[in-house]
């Protein structure tokens, strides 16, 4: 089996750190991200072979610094798996505030475009390598207590 270097934007919970482990697991090299500085220091810890960073996908600029810092190393992803995401507090979307709706759209859809957009041209000029965005059923459908979460996974669903 060929080795790949893969990225994965949201790494420290849930479904990118199962697959952190797995892929770790499988000897690829996983370039992670999250917004815990606790989860990301542990990750470097049992995976030195990987490269783990404090990244906020929503803040385009750290996401270009890392991109800048990663390809300075030789790496360029062979695998872009954007999935990060936020979800929102279950209540009807009017008790939603501005400002954590305006989080969970920057996360979520924003955050998406800023790895993309960081990513994308280095893998092209390489003339390799596949980006998964990650979607939700929600996105193709809705919930009334999780409004901001469906809206946001519809932006990401094709």
């Amino acid at each position: 089996m060929t080795k790949k270097t893969i990225l994965i934007a949201g790494a420290t919970k849930g479904l990118g750190r199962a697959m952190t482990e797995g892929f770790n697991q499988l000897g690829h090299r996983v370039l992670g991200c999250g917004r815990s500085e606790s989860e990301i220091i542990k990750l470097q810890q049992i995976y030195p072979n990987s490269d783990f960073q404090v990244v906020d996908i929503a803040d385009a600029d750290r996401v270009e610094a890392w991109g800048d810092r990663l390809f300075s190393q030789g790496d360029i992803p062979d695998y872009l798996i954007n999935n990060a995401a936020l979800m929102n507090r279950p209540v009807p979307f009017w008790e939603i505030s501005d400002r954590e709706f305006s989080q969970l759209i920057d996360v979520n859809i924003k955050g998406v475009a800023n790895t993309i957009r960081a990513f994308l041209p280095a893998m092209m000029a390489k003339k390799a390598g596949i980006i998964v965005n990650f979607s939700s059923g929600w996105g193709r459908s809705t919930s009334p207590e999780v409004v901001p979460y469906c809206t946001s996974k519809s932006g990401t669903h094709r």
